[in-house]
């Protein structure tokens, strides 16, 4: 079974510093519900777990990621996902595809799309209720996402703001 899902957030931040945190496995696994960075093999690969809950059922996988796609010159990149029920019972692949555009009032716009596979156990709940968690996460994602961001941001900015230590 396969689901798709698009997304367009506005940040306050540049696109390069956006950029930054999106090609940061360990920035990106915080934004994702559920989800946590196992082991960073190298700068495009990384291996990682996640629980999701559907409906009754709460299923945990183990997974690998590799970015297969950063093109820094326009912002774009394409994340691959692929993972396997730790009781052995299904599967999910995820494709994820994000390019940064500058606003101009300085923000950036993100658009985002994911699409993703799901085999076994879950994929019998029916694509009514995976679409929903799906969206669900994927709106989870975002809001999170934009939160690190800003937390970021602010703590750059109120350390750069602080006055440096004097001898008195």
């Amino acid at each position: 079974m396969e689901v798709k899902a698009e997304k367009s957030l506005k940040l306050n931040q540049e696109p390069a510093v956006i950029w930054k945190c999106m090609i940061d496995p360990s920035f990106m696994v915080k934004s994702v519900p559920g989800a946590e960075l196992t082991e960073q093999i190298d700068e495009r690969n990384f291996k990682g777990k996640i629980s999701v809950k559907i409906g009754p059922v709460t299923t945990n996988f183990n997974g690998e990621a590799e970015f297969t796609k950063l093109e820094e010159a326009d912002y774009e990149l394409t994340m691959e996902g692929k993972g396997l029920d730790t009781s052995g019972k299904g599967g999910a692949n995820m494709t994820m595809n994000i390019k940064l555009s500058t606003l101009e009032d300085g923000g950036t716009e993100m658009q985002s799309s994911m699409s993703l596979s799901i085999t076994g156990r879950l994929a019998q709940f029916g694509a009514r209720m995976i679409v929903a968690v799906n969206n669900k996460m994927f709106d989870q994602w975002a809001t999170s996402f934009t939160e690190l961001m800003n937390q970021q941001t602010s703590s750059k900015d109120s350390k750069k703001n602080q006055e440096p230590l004097r001898n008195v």
